[in-house]
């Protein structure tokens, strides 16, 4: 880039002598028209000045035109990789979008999956503990029969110890009232008898 202005500052000092000839020419002949009562300017100044033109700007064309293109070609390059990168940018944002757009449509589809796993597990939660509390209760029941038939049980045989201890009273005091003194010492003796013989 610096080579190719380096050029056509060269160029434009090479030219600038015939850029000022024609100037002088033209002057010249302004000068002459002023003098000669109004002389239009020649053919060949008006030649020489489009010619002077066409090669000062043809000449700054001609070394401009390889950094111009270098340029241009540079600048090409970069929109069209900035293009590039816009579509795979886009590409990317629009490839983002269609999976968030999917996983939101399969977020519902979670959050239902979730609810149903949930009331799932609170029923077998709610069914386990029935069962427990069931099975608990149970073993308290056979607990508390056990304990009622142990009580029957030790209930039965003080009453019957009881009852037993009534008779022997009851029949003592019949006994008593039956059997008088006489009929009691009589009962003495046979029973002594009764041991005397069988002594012998």
């Amino acid at each position: 880039m610096r080579a190719g202005l380096m050029l056509c500052l060269t160029a434009a000092c090479l030219l600038m002598p015939a850029v000022t000839l024609a100037a002088e020419e033209t002057q010249h002949a302004a000068s002459e028209g002023e003098h000669g009562g109004g002389h239009a300017e020649s053919p060949l100044t008006a030649v020489w000045k489009w010619g002077n033109f066409v090669i000062l700007f043809g000449g700054l064309g001609w070394f401009l035109r390889q950094p111009l293109r270098d340029f241009l070609e540079t600048r090409s390059r970069s929109i069209e990789e900035g293009l590039a990168s816009g579509r795979l940018a886009r590409e990317s944002a629009l490839k983002q979008m269609s999976e968030i757009e999917s996983r939101m449509a399969r977020l519902d589809e979670e959050v239902r999956a979730l609810r149903a796993q949930a009331v799932r597990e609170a029923e077998d939660e709610k069914s386990r503990i029935l069962e427990s509390a069931k099975l608990e209760a149970e073993k308290i029941l056979e607990v508390a029969r056990r304990e009622i038939e142990g009580l029957k049980k030790s209930a039965r045989l003080e009453l019957k110890g009881h009852v037993a201890e009534l008779a022997v009273k009851l029949a003592e005091e019949r006994l008593q009232k039956a059997i008088g003194p006489e009929e009691n010492r009589r009962l003495v003796l046979r029973f002594l008898d009764s041991l005397d013989t069988t002594r012998n």
